[in-house]
């Protein structure tokens, strides 16, 4: 091994979660005070998890955690820079089980029998979905190796194991272990074994499975045994966690509670993707190369954040989609600059990615109707490269926009809404339309599913390159709210 990689294992092997920052403001238990007695007091005895031994592990986000987060961040970063993929790949092979495995240590060292069943619950339920969806979903892996790219098994795993430690026990080990877990999931997408919506979800799954199973650590109790001049007495002292997940205010039913979190996959069917590089002069390529690779599965995450009894939300979402498929042209191509025979094979590779920050205000608010408006700054990136036997093009272009956008929710019953998005933009170099329709039905004050149809149309009109893209989405939507 590498001196280098043996450094930054070992350092590794300390700690792992990608979304610790979302579960936060669900933890946090204050320990309770010691009983003050006399100076005859006999030994405590205590029930496990006993508070002596856990006050290394439970707690807020201290000094401690801080210098631990922070050594990692800064150690995962410079081995990243230093390193090729292979050895980038080979550490997350290493990382994606540090979170399990210190979340299982902790369990039993501190006796957390509870923890511990509820740990094999979330990893069992996040283990199952992500090797199911691999067997159902067959989508190729980006270094055509297998057909089990979608979702990311190792991110799963780590994400599972820094969630459950976050959820379980706050943020003072959650939080060393998010940066784990957030380079075990990248190092899947630098190591070609991975697209990004494969990574995403992965993570999506691992925290939904402590979503359903696991708890803050809500209890403590301890047991006081102290002498008396006429004999002894047993003190017992019980303390109960300060719960803050917020219960979903029915009335009106429109309204989403106070955050949200959402996880959408979608069988994406690509109706047009054109493509000419320099623009204009270069030749129009239809980027669709291999139709058997279509629909392809991808998915999106987002967070939202909307004030109790305010008018005023946020939201941040992040919605990846790439393609790479293996062709053999009957006629040549020109690309970039770049003319590719016919009857050779090409590689061929489509990025397009938005991130989003957006700010909505409630227009309309009644007990079944909602009206929202809505705003967001949009980084859209995009990306072609054709590599061939001897000939390689690539062409990137990443824009900022602003975004506009409406959200209309109608109540159909007490459980039953239907919703309808849209967001857009144009100028003269880019046009951007995402519209969305769903049916919901909300299961408790904590879950949602929603089932639907989505339109996505991406025009980049620029020096460097023309692309328009449109595909269709039928989409399934998980929801999680607190």
């Amino acid at each position: 091994m590498k001196p280098i990689t043996a450094f930054c294992t070992i350092g590794v092997l300390v700690m792992s979660g990608f979304s610790g920052a979302v579960l936060a403001t669900e933890l946090g238990a204050d320990s309770p005070p010691a009983p003050s007695h006399s100076p005859t007091d006999l030994p405590t005895m205590e029930r496990a998890p006993r508070e002596n031994d856990d006050d290394w592990l439970v707690g807020g986000f201290d000094r401690s955690s801080r210098w631990i987060t922070g050594g990692l961040a800064a150690g995962l970063g410079l081995y990243w820079v230093v390193s090729d993929e292979d050895a980038i790949r080979d550490l997350g092979d290493v990382t994606q089980f540090v979170p399990l495995g210190f979340a299982l240590g902790a369990n039993l060292y501190t006796n957390d029998r509870q923890g511990l069943k509820q740990l094999g619950y979330a990893s069992g339920t996040a283990f199952l979905a992500t090797h199911g969806l691999k067997a159902f979903v067959d989508k190729s892996r980006p270094d055509d190796s297998a057909d089990n790219s979608f979702p990311s098994g190792h991110t799963s795993a780590s994400v599972t194991g820094a969630a459950y430690l976050w959820r379980r026990y706050g943020s003072k080990w959650g939080a060393p272990a998010s940066i784990l877990a957030a380079y075990t999931g990248l190092s899947r997408v630098k190591g070609q074994k991975h697209y990004l919506d494969d990574v995403i979800s992965g993570a999506a799954l691992g925290l939904i499975s402590n979503w359903l199973w696991t708890d803050p650590i809500d209890e403590r109790v301890n047991w006081s045994l102290f002498a008396l001049e006429d004999g002894a007495a047993l003190e017992v002292t019980y303390t109960r966690a300060e719960q803050s997940r917020v219960k979903l205010n029915r009335k009106p039913e429109g309204n989403l509670p106070g955050k949200f979190f959402q996880w959408e996959i979608s069988r994406a069917n690509v109706r047009v993707n054109d493509a000419r590089s320099p623009n204009p002069g270069g030749e129009l390529v239809d980027w669709r190369f291999d139709r058997d690779n279509n629909p392809i599965a991808t998915a999106s995450v987002a967070w939202g954040w909307v004030k109790t009894g305010s008018p005023h939300g946020f939201y941040l979402g992040l919605a990846p989609f790439e393609v790479r498929e293996d062709h053999t042209p009957s006629e040549s191509l020109d690309f970039a600059g770049q003319t590719f025979p016919a009857e050779e094979p090409l590689r061929s590779s489509y990025i397009a990615y938005d991130y989003r920050f957006g700010y909505g205000y409630s227009a309309i608010q009644t007990e079944r109707f909602s009206l929202t408006l809505g705003a967001a700054l949009a980084v859209y990136d995009t990306e072609l490269e054709l590599t061939g036997s001897e000939q390689e093009a690539h062409i990137a272009e990443r824009a900022i926009r602003p975004t506009l956008g409406m959200r209309v929710h109608f109540s159909i019953a007490r459980n039953w809404l239907v919703f309808a998005n849209f967001a857009g933009w144009s100028d003269s170099e880019y046009e951007i339309r995402d519209l969305t329709a769903q049916l919901a039905y909300r299961i408790d004050d904590s879950w949602a599913l929603s089932l639907g149809y989505r339109r996505v149309d991406r025009e980049v009109n620029t020096s460097k390159i023309y692309n328009r893209h449109e595909r269709d989405q039928l989409a399934l939507g998980v929801w999680y709210f607190w």
